[in-house]
């Protein structure tokens, strides 16, 4: 009994860090180049053009769900090893999935466009710590978030946990306080999100280094709480773009280079201070669409575009203006933050490898 409860426990007592977590996945993203983006590949890509995406649309957003392709199981000699799952089974979940984003995705958009003016503004205004600081505790949650094996979302929650603590706190902050406000974020965010959160002994004696105690922790924990009101009620980007991933029937496609570029925009405290967080899902959404159409041929940016545009019911002028501040940033990224490397180290797509590749 103790060794199986040994075995449950050994996400919440081990780091599991890897040098090259992403070895072994060749990047799509050495294959193409930035520079073809705006469909000529003999120019440079500066902006991008929407002329050609003028698509008249419904109000109503098409949902494009398809069932998944069957799971193939593998033959083994021993019929043990063979998957439980059976694949009539998969079909059946794949289509009752569908059948509810269908019916409740369009919902579940409005309900998020309706919490979008709950996106944290000014947040530094009322402290000394610098929009430099802020990036790089961003880089160092990202470091260790990856590194514990923690959900995407948990790191956008407590990013979004720190920004907001940081709005509504009436306690001035110094940068010195930065620490233990992004330590206990971190805390409380896999506490919400993660079915075996990191414990508060890891992440005094591991995260924090005993350089905080855990009573600093908790009661910094009490404090945001307080300042928020209790109140974890919100919208993350990636709840924004896992909806709209969804009802396009596109997670396959836009997944990984668009939660990249929604990390990009997180650490610049600019742009997240003059765009919401459904602004900002668009923005990685229409540039990654831009991105893959240079990869699969089969996705046309000319028909998907529109279609986020109008799902997330935003002008499309605004949309494209956004879309290409954050490619820009995004193609500056390690001229603006020559020293914050995580973001690289434990992403599977690399924006650097499509600037330097040639046509």
């Amino acid at each position: 009994m103790k060794d199986m409860s040994k075995k449950i426990f050994e996400k919440e007592n081990q780091a599991e860090v890897s040098n090259n977590p992403r070895h072994q996945n060749k990047s799509l993203t050495q294959l193409v180049s930035l520079s073809l983006i705006g469909g000529n590949r003999k120019n440079e890509f500066k902006s991008i053009d929407l002329k050609n995406n003028n698509t008249s649309i419904s109000s109503r957003p098409l949902v494009f769900c398809k069932p998944e392709p069957k799971l193939k199981t593998l033959t083994t000699s021993s019929p043990q090893k063979q998957s439980p799952i059976k694949p009539k089974q998969v079909e059946t979940q794949s289509n009752e999935l569908c059948k509810l984003i269908n019916n409740y995705s369009e919902p579940i958009l409005d309900y998020y466009l309706d919490l979008n003016n709950q996106t944290p503004k000014n947040f530094l205004s009322n402290h000394t710590v610098s929009s430099n600081l802020r990036a790089k505790m961003i880089d160092w949650m990202v470091e260790v978030l990856t590194s514990y094996k923690c959900k995407d979302q948990t790191f956008f929650l407590a990013v979004k946990l720190m920004d907001s603590y940081l709005q509504k706190t009436p306690q001035k902050h110094i940068p010195q306080d930065l620490h233990l406000v992004g330590v206990t974020t971190m805390f409380m965010a896999c506490k919400f999100e993660e079915i075996y959160p990191v414990k508060l002994q890891i992440v005094h004696e591991k995260i924090a280094h005993k350089k905080l105690t855990k009573d600093e922790i908790k009661d910094k924990e009490t404090n945001i709480l307080t300042a928020l009101d209790f109140n974890f009620i919100g919208i993350t980007v990636l709840d924004v773009i896992t909806i709209v991933l969804s009802i396009l029937n596109m997670n396959q496609q836009l997944y990984q280079i668009t939660l990249y570029l929604a990390k990009v925009a997180l650490y610049d405290y600019e742009f997240v201070n003059n765009h919401t967080y459904v602004q900002i899902a668009c923005s990685a959404l229409i540039v990654s669409s831009k991105i893959v159409e240079q990869i699969d041929q089969t996705l046309s940016s000319e028909v998907v575009i529109p279609l986020i545009v109008s799902t997330l019911k935003m002008d499309n002028s605004d949309a494209m203006d956004s879309a290409n501040k954050l490619l820009n940033l995004a193609k500056g990224f390690d001229k603006q933050y020559p020293n914050l490397e995580n973001l690289r180290k434990f992403s599977k797509f690399q924006l650097s490898d499509m600037l330097t590749t040639q046509p």
